[in-house]
């Protein structure tokens, strides 16, 4: 799947692979004996590895779908090449549901949510498919690298148990400043990428976090085995992805007139439905041995390393300000992974610590209470109000 679709689990491995370097830090601090050098080396080399692995099968994985088209036009249909990929997890997700002991089946409510979920990514994976014949893979890539930023920021203004400090704050503005110096057109009106492509991204962010943000939520509840999840998630975008190809409505452009396999005689196609079906397993694995700071690095060497071949193998340019917009994105992403999100985790602690002491203070925290919650709908109404405004102007440029 996209790295629009392996975001939320990416998110909840964050929140735990974090909580684990503060408990490390912590009880080494509390005169525990720390680890021996031949245990620092082997962690060492064993997060070098899960580095190595993500830039490699993050970075192909974009890199295929770019070189999968002719002439900057795919010539298979996309949403086929999806659905095929679907019903390839999909039976892996069986099989690995068969030999599980926890043979539950989902209530109603978790089935609704997942076709909910399901229908989102099949359109997201148009888009991000699109967006790659309208800018190049490094550009799309710092793109995308709002959307764990926004999908906190979603959290936080739809739950009342989720916190959101002001360092995070202060990333993701940085985050869209460089983003802007980024993609902003140059003095003669030039620019990397169209006024809808970027629009189409903005749209394609705001669909990522949201769905990001009910993915999260569903696995937290734990109502069903994560086999059965995926195989709910699965089988419904195999559904979804058929009716965007008999629909026409795809990164292609074209439905049931062309052939189900038609294009797939190209070498590149066969290594996107191989990359398409194993990511996800090979991201999940390398996830057990990394943390949020190995997977935001291998982040940014990866944008970095697109932006190179862009330039190399597709004739992409980018002036100064490109290039230090390009930058800013980079160090603030790592900031956000390597300084805010430990943060948050040092508030969420301290905040299971006072929940203990009961009762101080009750009116102030009321009156924090209700400021919160104003802050909150405020925030969710903005970006309600975005989302609304983006479709909008979207449509415009095809009624």
């Amino acid at each position: 799947r996209s790295k629009a679709e392996a975001m939320p689990r990416a998110l909840a491995h964050d929140d735990e692979e974090t909580e684990t370097l503060i408990s490390v830090k912590h009880s080494q601090s509390n005169g525990k004996p720390a680890p021996s050098e031949g245990t620092k080396k082997k962690k060492t080399s064993t997060k070098l590895m899960a580095f190595l692995s993500l830039v490699l099968v993050q970075g192909a994985h974009v890199l295929f779908f770019r070189l999968s088209q002719i002439g900057g036009k795919y010539e298979y249909n996309t949403a086929s090449a999806i659905a095929v990929t679907e019903a390839i997890k999909f039976g892996i997700s069986g099989v690995l549901y068969m030999k599980s002991e926890d043979a539950s089946l989902p209530p109603l409510s978790v089935t609704l949510t997942y076709t909910v979920l399901a229908l989102a990514y099949a359109v997201n994976n148009q888009l991000a498919m699109y967006l790659l014949t309208a800018m190049g893979t490094g550009m799309l890539s710092l793109g995308k690298s709002m959307a764990p930023m926004l999908t906190a920021l979603v959290m936080w203004s739809l739950f009342e148990d989720e916190r959101f400090v002001p360092l995070q704050g202060i990333c993701f503005l940085i985050l869209t400043m460089g983003l802007i110096c980024l993609f902003a057109p140059d003095q003669d009106g030039t620019g990397v990428s169209s006024a809808l492509a970027m629009a189409w991204l903005l749209l394609s962010v705001f669909v990522s976090a949201i769905s990001a943000v009910i993915n999260c939520r569903v696995l937290q509840k734990g109502a069903c085995s994560m086999n059965m999840q995926n195989m709910l998630l699965y089988s419904q975008g195999f559904v979804f992805n058929l009716g965007l190809y008999m629909s026409g409505i795809n990164a292609t452009g074209s439905g049931m007139d062309q052939g189900f396999f038609h294009g797939y005689d190209n070498m590149w196609v066969i290594w996107v439905l191989i990359s398409q079906s194993l990511m996800g397993l090979v991201i999940s694995a390398v996830y057990k041995y990394g943390d949020a700071i190995v997977k935001c690095l291998a982040a940014a060497v990866q944008s970095a390393i697109l932006l190179v071949l862009d330039a190399v193998l597709f004739g992409y340019s980018f002036n100064l300000q490109s290039i230090m917009g390009a930058g800013v994105v980079l160090v603030t992403t790592f900031a956000y992974f390597s300084e805010a999100l430990p943060q948050l985790q040092k508030v969420k602690q301290a905040e299971k610590e006072a929940k203990k002491l009961q009762g101080v203070n009750a009116i102030k925290n009321l009156e924090t209470s209700l400021l919160m919650r104003v802050l909150r709908a405020g925030t969710a109404t903005c970006m309600g109000g975005a989302v609304v405004g983006l479709s909008i102007y979207i449509a415009t440029f095809y009624v």
